[in-house]
């Protein structure tokens, strides 16, 4: 088929099913044809060709691209429109790829999504939670409204809906995909990454948009792994890789998830790893750290638009931003000692191991009901926060996965955690994993 083919099926598909899912924000029907008429135009001609030729992939909505607004799911930024590519979307678009549009998400990436804007809905169900902050990406790729899109985790907005809507999605190490033309929500921890249907997909992106850029100076100097090449060699790179399980982590999880998450433990041991025990260093106060230090980030982020006209906000941004104007340098600082020594902590423990098997929630497929009872308490500490937002903390790179489904049918999902910069290796572990299991194959049956 040809890109215009395949650009104007999944128009189609948006225009069929957005209405109920309110995944995209902006369609950018009129640039993505005529991106597919040049990627056809130079296929015709025999020219080189991209990776991700002529795939139609969307980003969330705080990605610049040219001559739309990144909004960041907030009323505040409504008036900036890019005059410039983000340096993601630059690289997607050099691969070949067709962007369909803007996604939406939880305003400016913390919790909640702003009351005037759309809520995306899991195409599993209206009553399952999405995951945030990346809802849209989860709702429009998993419901096959593009093929895939680039998401961002600041602690866990790459992997909650991932595993929310049966998806696979990589959260790098930090600083190993660009930031430039990406609105901020906690500097120190967002990182770029995609999401997709396969681990394969994850890798071909992945590859397409990774490495250094000078106008994103923490992003690593040293180009990383080809993702791609280690989905080729999954089965020899599992062979002999350590993994470890924290049974503390495990007894935090419902019974589904850890018997999913022990029934992948037993595949992956099966294709040759070595499953090991392990005790991670304490995570309850960098749980509780994790959102002072995201208030300050997004104070400095925000400052200015905030003082100006605080109304613009809904209610949980509103409360966050204030909350990290309010906060003394010297209590910031102690946040990032912290943060520092824990990550040592971490390091320590990874010198025994090869990877971490690790719950994404301890719920499986929590619905929004039970979300908004907890609230962000000492409930969705342990439940939800627990296993995602320590792994920004220490900057390491994770891997979600599909690893099974809840006695309802609704999806869920596991991370594999690797050390700083060994995204070949969780990815090598998932990818076997993926050979050798059909979960990631399942469709939400709506929209088949």
């Amino acid at each position: 088929m040809t890109s215009s083919e395949v650009t104007e099926a999944m128009l189609d598909r948006i225009h069929r099913y957005d209405a109920r899912l309110s995944s995209f924000g902006d369609v950018l029907a009129d640039s993505a044809r005529k991106e597919a008429e040049e990627r056809d135009s130079r296929h015709g001609a025999g020219l080189e060709l991209g990776v991700l030729h002529g795939v139609p992939i969307a980003v969330k909505d705080l990605f610049a691209v040219t001559g739309t607004p990144a909004s960041a799911g907030t009323r505040a930024f409504d008036d900036r429109i890019a005059e410039f590519d983000a340096t993601v979307v630059h690289r997607l678009r050099s691969a070949g790829a067709v962007i369909v549009g803007k996604l939406n998400m939880s305003e400016g990436a913390f919790a909640a999504h702003h009351p005037e804007l759309g809520t995306p809905q899991n195409p599993w169900g209206d009553h399952l939670w999405v995951g945030a902050s990346s809802s849209g990406n989860a709702a429009a790729t998993s419901a096959g409204l593009c093929y895939a899109s680039m998401g961002s985790d600041t602690g866990g907005s790459i992997r909650f809906p991932s595993a929310a809507t049966g998806l696979s999605g990589l959260k790098p190490t930090w600083g190993r995909v660009s930031r430039a033309g990406m609105v901020g929500f906690a500097r120190d921890l967002d990182c770029p990454g995609p999401m997709a249907r396969s681990v394969r997909d994850c890798a071909i992106v992945h590859d397409a948009i990774s490495g250094p850029d000078p106008d994103d100076p923490v992003t690593l100097r040293r180009p990383g792994d080809s993702l791609t090449e280690a989905c080729d060699r999954a089965e020899d790179i599992v062979d002999g890789t350590r993994i470890g399980i924290d049974p503390s982590f495990l007894a935090l999880c419902d019974a589904e998830t850890r018997d999913m998450i022990l029934a992948a433990a037993a595949v992956l041991e099966s294709l040759g790893a070595e499953l090991v025990e392990v005790a991670l260093p304490s995570v309850e106060q960098i749980v509780d750290d994790w959102t002072p230090a995201c208030a300050v980030e997004a104070a400095l982020v925000h400052e200015d638009v905030f003082r100006r006209s605080p109304e613009v906000y809904g209610p949980q941004l509103s409360a966050l931003i204030a909350q990290g104007l309010a906060i003394s340098g010297v209590d910031y600082q102690r946040i990032l000692n912290r943060r520092q020594d824990f990550s040592g902590r971490v390091r320590e423990t990874f010198a025994d191991i090869d990877a971490l098997l690790l719950q994404v929630t301890g719920i499986a497929a929590p619905t929004a009901a039970y979300l908004d009872d907890i609230g962000v308490g000492p409930e969705w500490r342990t439940r939800i926060m627990m296993a995602t937002c320590p792994i920004n903390s220490a900057g390491l790179p994770a891997m979600t996965i599909p690893g099974g489904a809840t006695e309802s049918g609704a999806p869920i999902g596991f991370q594999i955690v690797g050390a700083s910069d060994r995204e070949a290796t969780i990815v090598a572990l998932a990818e076997a994993f993926q050979r050798h299991t059909d979960h990631h194959r399942r469709r939400p049956p709506a929209y088949v």
